[in-house]
C-alpha cells in the first residue's frame, strides 16, 4: 500500500505540473519599467514615515488624504504636493505597555493608520492601532489638525471594537449618514472578530460571538448597496451594507481548515430584537463566494480585494462584485491569482435560497428542508412584512430571531469563473471603472500585484485584454491600496515606501492609427490629429471621423482615414534614422537589435527586402547575428507585425571594411560561424529560426527547448513510475530470483586421530539391527550392521555417489568391516566407500 500511495502522489504532481504549464497566461501588451517616460507618475514619500496604507479622496477630488504610520497626510491632487503634515504618535505610557506585553517595540508599538473616513463636509474621523490599544479621534479639514477641547486636550475615543490591535490585522469599515459600519476584532488575542455598527461613538450593534456567526475573519472590503431605491418601489426594501472577507468554513468537513471567501449583509434600518438578539443584528446572513477553474472546479477560496461597481443609484440591480483571489493550495500555480465577477442577481438568489443548519451538540452543518417562519428571517422589513403590523426589527417576532441564530449562512453559494487567470501573478488589489467609449460602455480594471505593479485591463467579449503593465515602485513593494478618481482620471497606489499618482491612459504614446487601434484602450481613440482622449473631446460634434474597435482591434479601419494598407504600413522611425550605417569587423560577430511594438506583435527581419532563412542566428530577444561575410552584406529591417498591422521597428545598412563582392554565395554559413570562437559561444545560447517553420516562431525566433525540457522530464518519471509498477507486480517471481544460492554442507569436523567425525541416522535414535538380506551383497560382520531411515526405492537410484551422502534405502546397503578397514563400509552399486554413520 505504501508503494500505490507515492504512486499516486508523483501521479498529482505531475497532473499539477501539466496543468501549470498548460494554462494560457494573459500577457500585458505593453511593459513599461520604472522611470518610462511614455508614462507620467507622481510620486509622494517623507522622510522617516512609512506604510501608506489608508487613502481617502475628498468630495470634489481636489485632495487626497494618506495615513501612514504615526502620521498623516494631505496631498494636492493636482500638483501631487503635501499642503500639511500631521502627527499623531501613541504615548509612551502605550508603548511601554506594548512591550511589556511581549509585543516588538518598533514594528507592533507603534500606532497605524487603519481607518480614514469622511465623517462629514468638515470633519474626518480616523483610528489607530495605537501600540495595541486602539484610539479614534477627529480632524478638521479646514487646517488639517485634530480637534480638541475647551481645555486645548486632544479628543480621542476608544476604538476597541471600531479598530483592530494589531496593524497586520484585517479590516473594513465605511460610513453611511453619519453611522460607521465595520469589521475588525474586540479584544487583544484578535480571536473575538465582530461586524460593528456605530453611532454616536457608541457601538449600538454587532455580531453574536457566543453563536459563531464569524470564524476567524480577514476583512477585505465593505459596500453600501441603496437597494432601496428608486423611492416607492412596491418591494419597500431597505438599504444593504455588505461585507467581503475569508474565513475558516467550517461547515467543509473534508478538508482541515479549510478557508472559504464570503459576502456577508446587514440591514441598514436594523434595530436589534427586543427580547431575543438585544444589541444583535437581526439581519446578519452570510453566503460563500466560489470561484472555481471551470476545467476542473478547482477553488481560488482566498479573497484578497473586492470592488463594488454599482451603475448609479437607481440601477443597483445592475451592480457587479469584481474580486480578486488567490488559492490557500498551490495547485493553481505558485503565486496564481484569478480575477471573478459576481452579478448582484447572483447575490439576491443566494440570499434568498435555502438555509444550512447547524448542530450546537456536533458542529455538524446541514441543509434546512422544513418550513421557515414568516416574515422571512434574515430579510430587511419590506412592505410585506409593513402588512403584517411589523414596521422595525424590535416588532419581529421571537421565532424569526431564535431561528436566525442557528440559520445564518446560506446553503447555495454565489458561484462564478475567472474571467482573468494568472499563475505567474498575484494581485492584491483592484478598481474598476465604466468608461465609455465612440460605441460602447466597457468595464476598466485597474490591478496591483504583490511586486509593485500596476495592470490595466478591458473586458471585452466575455475575456479579458491586459492593455498595459506599469512598474510603479522603483523596489518590489506590494501595492497596499488602490484608489480611483473619476472625475480628473487618475490613479492612485500606495505602498509601504510611498504613494504614487498615474494617469488613467496616455493616448499620445500611440503614434500611428494602428497603435492607437492595437491598444484596445477604451480611454483613446484616433482622428485625423492623431490617438487622442475620448473622454476630453465627447463634445465635439465630428466624433463620427474618429475610430475605435475594442472588440476585434482591426487596423485595417485606419483605411477609412487615410487610404493606406493595413494600419498604414510604412516607415515607424524618422528619415534620419531609417538606415543606421554597420560595419562588420573581422573575426567578430555584430549584433543587430530590434525592439518590438508590443508583447503581442511578431518580428520579422528582411535581408535586401526578402524574409531570411535559418541560415541567420537569432536570437531569442529577437537580436540578428551577423559576421564579416560577403553574403551578410546589404540592408537589413526589422518589422513588428500584430493582427494585419506592420511597422518597421529598425533598418541597417551593412558594410564591411574591405567591400569584396562575391561571385558564388556560400551556402554553408553557419559553418563559417562554428570557426570563430567568439560566435560559437553566442550561437550556442541563440535560438534561430526557419521558413519552414511556423509564423510565430520565425518571427520570434521561438525555440521549443523549454518544453523539451518538460516533456523528458516527464517520460522519465513515467518510465520510472512503469517500472517500479512492473517490478512491484513481479515481486515474488523477484524474490526467488534474488534468493540466495545454497552451497554444499560445510565440511565434517576432523576427529583428533585425523578421521572425520560421524554423525547420528536421520532419525536420531540408535541403528537397529535389519534382517541379513543380501541381494548380491555380502556380509562381512554382522555386528557393523546398521540401518538408515527407510526411503522410497524410486529415489535410491537417483542417489549421487559422493562420501557425504548418506544412503538412502538399508535393503540394498550392505555394511563390512575387515581387518584392514576397521570402519565399516558401504558397497553401494559397484562401489564401496566408508559409512558416515
Amino acid at each position: 500500500m505504501e508503494s500505490w500511495r507515492w504512486l499516486l502522489v508523483i501521479g498529482h504532481m505531475v497532473a499539477t505540473l501539466l496543468l501549470v504549464h498548460s494554462t494560457d497566461e494573459v500577457v500585458p501588451r505593453l511593459t513599461l519599467r520604472y522611470g518610462s517616460p511614455k508614462r507620467t507618475i507622481k510620486r509622494f514619500e517623507a522622510e522617516g514615515i512609512s506604510h501608506y496604507t489608508t487613502l481617502l479622496l475628498s468630495e470634489d477630488g481636489n485632495t487626497l488624504y494618506v495615513g501612514a504610520r504615526e502620521a498623516l497626510f494631505s496631498l494636492n491632487s493636482t500638483n501631487f504636493m503635501s499642503h500639511s503634515m500631521l502627527t499623531w504618535e501613541a504615548e509612551e505610557l502605550k508603548k511601554k505597555e506594548c512591550t511589556f506585553k511581549g509585543k516588538d517595540a518598533q514594528k507592533d508599538c507603534q500606532n497605524y493608520i487603519k481607518i480614514l473616513l469622511q465623517l462629514n463636509s468638515t470633519h474626518l474621523y480616523t483610528c489607530g492601532t495605537y501600540a495595541f490599544s486602539p484610539n479614534c479621534t477627529y480632524i478638521k479639514t479646514s487646517d488639517f489638525t485634530l480637534e480638541k477641547d475647551s481645555s486645548g486636550k486632544v479628543i480621542t475615543e476608544d476604538g476597541k471594537g471600531r479598530c483592530p490591535f494589531d496593524p497586520e490585522y484585517k479590516s473594513s469599515a465605511i460610513m453611511v449618514d453619519g453611522d460607521m459600519y465595520g469589521g475588525t476584532v474586540n479584544n487583544f488575542q484578535g480571536n473575538e472578530p465582530s461586524i460593528y455598527k456605530s453611532q454616536d461613538s457608541k457601538i449600538t450593534l454587532k455580531t453574536e460571538n457566543s453563536l459563531n456567526w464569524l470564524q476567524d475573519p480577514a476583512f477585505v472590503g465593505s459596500a453600501h448597496i441603496q437597494e432601496s431605491f428608486p423611492k416607492g418601489n412596491p418591494v419597500g426594501d431597505d438599504d444593504k451594507i455588505y461585507f467581503f472577507f475569508t474565513e475558516t468554513g467550517k461547515e467543509v468537513t473534508f478538508f482541515e481548515n479549510p478557508l472559504v471567501s464570503r459576502i456577508a449583509r446587514v440591514c441598514k434600518g436594523d434595530l436589534g430584537g427586543e427580547r431575543v438578539l438585544q444589541r444583535k443584528w437581526t439581519t446578519f446572513l452570510k453566503a460563500q463566494l466560489l470561484c472555481t477553474r471551470p476545467e476542473d472546479n478547482f477553488p481560488f477560496n482566498v479573497l484578497q480585494d473586492m470592488f463594488v461597481l454599482t451603475p448609479g443609484e437607481d440601477h443597483w440591480a445592475g451592480t457587479t462584485f469584481y474580486g480578486v483571489f488567490t488559492s490557500q493550495w498551490n495547485n493553481g500555480g505558485v503565486g496564481s491569482s484569478a480575477v471573478c465577477a459576481f452579478h448582484m442577481h447572483d447575490v439576491q438568489r443566494a440570499f434568498s435560497g435555502l438555509y444550512k443548519e447547524v448542530n450546537r451538540e456536533s458542529q455538524q452543518w446541514s441543509t434546512y428542508t422544513h418550513s421557515v417562519p414568516e416574515p422571512r428571517p434574515g430579510a430587511c422589513i419590506t412592505n410585506k412584512a409593513r402588512n403584517m403590523k411589523i414596521n422595525s426589527s424590535l416588532q419581529m417576532p421571537d421565532r424569526v430571531l431564535n431561528f436566525i441564530k442557528d440559520h445564518f449562512l446560506m446553503d447555495s453559494p454565489v458561484r462564478s469563473h475567472p474571467l482573468l487567470l494568472q499563475t505567474q501573478m498575484r494581485y492584491q488589489q483592484i478598481s474598476v471603472e465604466k468608461v465609455k467609449g465612440l460605441n460602447k460602455t466597457y468595464d476598466v480594471m485597474f490591478l496591483g500585484t504583490d511586486d509593485g505593479k500596476l495592470h490595466k485591463a478591458v473586458r471585452v467579449n466575455g475575456k479579458v485584454h491586459i492593455i498595459e503593465e506599469i512598474q510603479l515602485f522603483p523596489d518590489t513593494d506590494s501595492v497596499q491600496e488602490l484608489l480611483l478618481d473619476h472625475s480628473k482620471g487618475l490613479v492612485y497606489a500606495s505602498s509601504r515606501s510611498m504613494v504614487v499618482q498615474v494617469p488613467v491612459s496616455n493616448c499620445s504614446m500611440y503614434t500611428t492609427c494602428g497603435e492607437c487601434i492595437l491598444a484596445r484602450d477604451p480611454y483613446c481613440a484616433w482622428s485625423k490629429k492623431g490617438c487622442r482622449s475620448v473622454r476630453h473631446h465627447v463634445h465635439e460634434s465630428n466624433l463620427q471621423h474618429w475610430i475605435q474597435d475594442i472588440e476585434n482591434a482591426d487596423s485595417n479601419l485606419c483605411q477609412r482615414l487615410n487610404g493606406t494598407g493595413p494600419g498604414g504600413r510604412g516607415k515607424g522611425v524618422e528619415d534620419e534614422q531609417q538606415c543606421k550605417k554597420i560595419v562588420l569587423q573581422p573575426n567578430n560577430a555584430t549584433t543587430l537589435p530590434c525592439k518590438l511594438l508590443s508583447n503581442l506583435a511578431n518580428r520579422q527581419w528582411l535581408h535586401n527586402g526578402k524574409v531570411i532563412d535559418s541560415s541567420y542566428f537569432v536570437l531569442e530577444s529577437g537580436d540578428l547575428i551577423l559576421v564579416n561575410s560577403p553574403e551578410r552584406l546589404g540592408m537589413y529591417e526589422c518589422w513588428s507585425e500584430e493582427y494585419g498591422f506592420s511597422k518597421i521597428m529598425a533598418s541597417y545598412c551593412v558594410e564591411t571594411d574591405s567591400t569584396v563582392k562575391a561571385t558564388t554565395p556560400r551556402p554553408q554559413t553557419e559553418m563559417i560561424f562554428k570557426k570563430v570562437s567568439p560566435i560559437d559561444k553566442v550561437v550556442n545560447s541563440s535560438k534561430f529560426v526557419s521558413v519552414s517553420e511556423s509564423h510565430t516562431a520565425k518571427l520570434l525566433g521561438k525555440s521549443y527547448w523549454n518544453e523539451f525540457i518538460i516533456m523528458t522530464v516527464l517520460f522519465v518519471v513515467v518510465l520510472v513510475i512503469l517500472t517500479l509498477f512492473i517490478l512491484y507486480k513481479h515481486r515474488s517471481g523477484m524474490k526467488s530470483i534474488l534468493k540466495p544460492v545454497k552451497h554444499d554442507k560445510p565440511a565434517k569436523k576432523i576427529r583428533s586421530n585425523g578421521k572425520q567425525t560421524e554423525s547420528l541416522p536421520l532419525n536420531g535414535t540408535s541403528a537397529p539391527v535389519p534382517q541379513a538380506d543380501h541381494k548380491g551383497y555380502q556380509t562381512l560382520n554382522d555386528n557393523y550392521i546398521i540401518n538408515t531411515p527407510v526411503h522410497d526405492p524410486l529415489i535410491a537410484s537417483k542417489i549421487v555417489s559422493e562420501s557425504e551422502k548418506r544412503p538412502l534405502n538399508v535393503k540394498d546397503t550392505v555394511v563390512e568391516v575387515t581387518e584392514v578397514s576397521p570402519r565399516p563400509r558401504v558397497r553401494l552399486g559397484s562401489e564401496i566407500r566408508d559409512s558416515v554413520v
